[in-house]
């Protein structure tokens, strides 16, 4: 039986979807000012009109990837509470994933960096963004509402202020262990978490 032909749609979607797995590649070596969209398509193995047809620059491109990264993140939350585990026992799971990915989170962190400064420079990838991070906030803050809800549990911050505090804690330590290596306490995330997540009593 032969291959099913795609249709063009999916066409589109698969090369965008290759595109942006070879500039996870080529920025993690090259960085956000040594990458090109010569070398990030040539990767790719497409031509570098392929990239223009579905991003704009290479500063939109990486935007791209940061805003999948986030998708990412956030589906693995709702994935978490879908499947009906209790407050503490997220954590421990959050907690689990953050050490599972940090040598991915390495790289982020290092990119994160790199383009922060770029950023701060350029008003317009700022403005972009701050507005995909916003974003991200508002979907985890749901989720920390629906998990509040379900432990019939109340917090002294709101959910977009706790949304705030866990996001910035993340790219936080993720910077400071690429930093210090094993100078950041072992576990010290999952504590941080049911210290502002969890009452006492719940911690047990």
């Amino acid at each position: 039986m032969g291959r099913q032909r795609l249709s063009q749609k999916e066409r589109k979607e698969e090369t965008r979807k290759l595109l942006l797995e070879s500039a996870v590649e080529i920025f993690a070596e090259l960085g956000f000012h040594g990458a090109s969209v010569e070398k990030i398509a040539e990767h790719a193995g497409f031509s570098k009109g392929a990239v223009y047809g579905h991003f704009d620059s290479k500063e939109e491109l990486f935007l791209g990837l940061l805003e999948r990264q986030m998708n990412i993140h956030i589906k693995n939350v709702h994935r978490l509470i879908e499947q009906q585990y209790s407050l503490s026992e997220i954590i421990d799971q959050m907690e689990e994933y953050f050490y599972m990915v940090k040598e991915e989170n390495r790289t982020w962190s290092m990119l994160n960096m790199e383009f922060l400064l770029y950023a701060m420079r350029n008003e317009s990838a700022r403005k972009q963004w701050s507005e995909m991070i916003t974003k991200s906030v508002g979907q985890i803050s749901k989720s920390i509402e629906i998990l509040m809800a379900k432990e019939n549990h109340e917090l002294t911050l709101s959910s977009v202020e706790m949304a705030w505090t866990i996001v910035s804690l993340e790219n936080g330590m993720s910077i400071f262990h690429f930093i210090t290596e094993d100078n950041v306490p072992l576990g010290l995330y999952g504590k941080a978490l049911k210290n502002l997540l969890l009452s006492p009593e719940k911690e047990q």
